[in-house]
């Protein structure tokens, strides 16, 4: 019988904030969107406070602050580094691990005969000792079981962050479902969740108990599969490999407007070498890539203009060298002065995966392609041991090395240290 763990980061963003600040230890702490403008994320104390989350910051900073709550950019390079501290030792507990978000993944407990609650508080109390991340941890006989029984054991104090659905009767699984709102099941979302109330279903168990055929016929394959799951039968397979992605986008909104070429070039630049750089880690090559610019719709007073461009690659290319001298041939074909530019795109499609190239004889433009693969793996080995962007190209600009932002890059005035990806932001203790 399949056994499903489902282990996620407790206000994963806030709680990567506070394990380098104590004095935020018993604070509300809220997390901000890109350009510091909505929250994104919010601790048990500050979303106690009220409703506040995706609220532009501007409506309710006044009322955070009577409330002494802790305010922060949003420091990505702090949560990618600490949620793969926590996937790492999360994966330690079972041959088999499915890494589901940032501070999500499944374990496989399948065929362990100890007792799996006091197994989860080993993994929760290793977490916490090793990295200071809470986490919580719901078992069940069905992904969709595991992911309520950890919903349950965050809501019901009593479970201290722990709860197996699996080792407990019908009769008790009903009862804590009885609790759980319908909207709060894994895979109902908020569409979803009126159109199941209108018809009388408005908690977990109510919607374990409908027919699933009714399910099927009235609403979706899918919502059938969420009342089998939740009736304790897996439709949903582990997967252990996660899908590589078909089309790779990055993209960020300017601190402020952008208005001269060269600005633009180091801003594709840079996005075009995460873009380049995710294809690698997937281990995969691109051959198409599109480079979008536009101004701001909002504001109705300026010029406007936006405009794309693609360019297909002769060959499938994952070098960030290639990819941004051809990022910055799409991006003369369209950019205009005159203009203030609020965002750029760059996109990367025809995704196959990495494999030796068929070597044309008669074009004189060939690439090395074995020196690029040198180059790369070099550049990514280096950034990987020191951490963070340690070296960049030079098309990116010079504004990481001399610690400064640059007026294309997003506004995070409220950014707290990269203590775990620079050097020079490290906590010095005295």
């Amino acid at each position: 019988m399949p056994i499903f763990a489902l282990i996620d980061g407790n206000s994963f963003y806030a709680s990567c904030e506070a394990v380098f600040n104590p004095s935020i230890w018993n604070r509300p702490v809220v997390v901000l969107s890109n350009n510091d403008g909505c929250i994104v994320a919010a601790n048990a104390r500050a979303k106690a406070i009220g409703p506040i989350a995706f609220k532009p910051l501007y409506q309710v900073e006044k009322y955070l602050k009577q409330h002494n709550t802790a305010i922060f950019s949003s420091n990505y390079e702090l949560y990618a580094d600490m949620s793969s501290r926590m996937h790492s030792i999360v994966g330690s507990f079972a041959p088999n691990q499915e890494i589901y978000s940032i501070d999500e993944s499944f374990l496989d407990l399948s065929g362990m005969s100890w007792n799996l609650t006091d197994y989860a508080q080993q993994i929760k109390q290793l977490v916490r000792k090793s990295i200071g991340i809470p986490v919580a941890v719901g078992i069940g006989k069905s992904k969709t079981l595991a992911k309520a029984a950890n919903h349950l054991a965050k809501k019901i104090e009593r479970h201290n962050g722990v709860l197996d659905l699996s080792s407990l009767s019908e009769d008790a699984i009903d009862q804590l479902l009885s609790r759980m709102d319908v909207g709060s099941v894994w895979g109902v979302g908020r569409k979803l969740t009126p159109r199941l109330k209108n018809i009388g279903i408005h908690t977990a168990l109510d919607l374990k108990q409908m027919d699933r055929n009714h399910a099927r016929r009235n609403f979706s394959v899918v919502l059938q599969t969420t009342v089998d799951e939740l009736n304790g039968i897996a439709r949903i397979k582990f997967d252990e490999v996660i899908a590589n992605k078909q089309q790779i986008i990055s993209s960020r909104s300017f601190g402020t407007p952008v208005t001269d070429l060269h600005s633009m070039q180091e801003a594709v630049a840079t996005y075009t070498a995460r873009a380049a750089l995710k294809l690698r880690r997937q281990h995969t090559q691109c051959m198409q890539l599109g480079v979008m610019i536009t101004t701001n719709i909002h504001k109705s007073n300026e010029p406007q203009y936006s405009n794309w461009h693609y360019i297909e690659l002769r060959y499938p290319s994952n070098s960030t060298n290639e990819l941004i001298h051809i990022s910055r041939q799409a991006l003369r074909s369209i950019y205009k002065e005159g203009y203030r530019y609020k965002k750029a795109m760059v996109v990367l499609n025809d995704i196959r995966e990495s494999a030796p190239i068929q070597i044309d004889l008669f074009n004189p433009q060939l690439r090395d392609t074995k020196r690029d693969e040198k180059l790369m793996s070099a550049y990514d080995l280096i950034n990987r041991r020191m951490g963070g962007r340690t070296i960049q190209f030079a098309a990116e600009g010079t504004s990481n090395f001399k610690q400064q932002r640059t007026d294309w890059q997003m506004n995070r005035n409220r950014l707290s240290s990269r203590a775990t990806t620079r050097w020079g932001e490290l906590k010095i203790v005295i």
